[in-house]
């Protein structure tokens, strides 16, 4: 990764902010509100420690992806960290939507459980507690909708192949990729989607979560 616009002790903080993002949530948020826990998430990031999440300037590139989505729209998430994206997903994308994250650390899942708990989206939400390759590997071939990838970057390219050698994508399914700026060194995994002849691709603008420094979110519509 090329130089980011905070120090290593920050990134390397964020990772184990968990527990503190669950309690400040449920000292703060508002129960049933996915809206004032998503808000309450932000407010920790700018205020307390930075977080990971995709934040409130990128969150509106995939929330405006609603109206491309069936009915009851099933989305898997690769990275849940502390849950900001699959409560934002169950939120906007109607009653019916259906959500499965995975994430490999134990105290994140423990955090996005409670904090799409006090959303009142857990019924919306499954978290699978295991590292992304292995979870894909044992899920049901039934195609996803939408497919947010937000967990270490060199897996995106290796992971997205997987999902489609198991069926997990159909014409019209949408692959959303965070954090695709330069800064993250995206080169292989924008090569693959660009090149292999099965999307349609659309590059976003934006900035890294909580900072003005640049960063991209690509959308990729499966051709099949």
């Amino acid at each position: 990764m090329a130089d980011l616009p905070f120090q290593e002790d920050t990134i390397v903080g964020a990772l184990t902010q968990h527990p503190a993002v669950a309690a400040y949530v449920a000292e703060h948020a508002e129960r049933g509100n996915p809206a004032s826990v998503l808000d309450t998430i932000d407010r920790y990031a700018r205020e307390e420690h930075w977080l990971m999440n995709i934040g409130p300037d990128k969150g509106p590139l995939v929330q405006e992806l609603a109206g491309r989505l069936p009915a009851g729209a099933r989305i898997l998430e690769l990275g849940a960290y502390c849950g900001y994206s699959a409560i934002m997903f169950a939120s906007t994308f109607g009653e019916g939507v259906s959500v499965t994250s995975i994430e490999p650390d134990d105290a994140a899942v423990a955090c996005c459980r409670q904090n799409a708990e006090m959303a009142g989206l857990a019924d919306r939400i499954e978290f699978i507690h295991a590292p992304s390759t292995e979870a894909l590997a044992t899920l049901q071939a039934d195609p996803f909708d939408l497919v947010f990838l937000d967990h270490w970057k060199d897996l995106y390219k290796q992971d997205l192949q997987l999902i489609e050698s198991r069926g997990l994508l159909k014409p019209g399914s949408i692959v959303v990729a965070d954090n695709v700026g330069d800064v993250f060194n995206p080169t292989e995994y924008l090569e693959y989607v660009r090149g292999c002849g099965r999307y349609d691709c659309e590059h976003r603008e934006a900035t890294i979560e909580y900072t003005d420094a640049p960063d991209a979110v690509e959308i990729s519509v499966y051709r099949g």
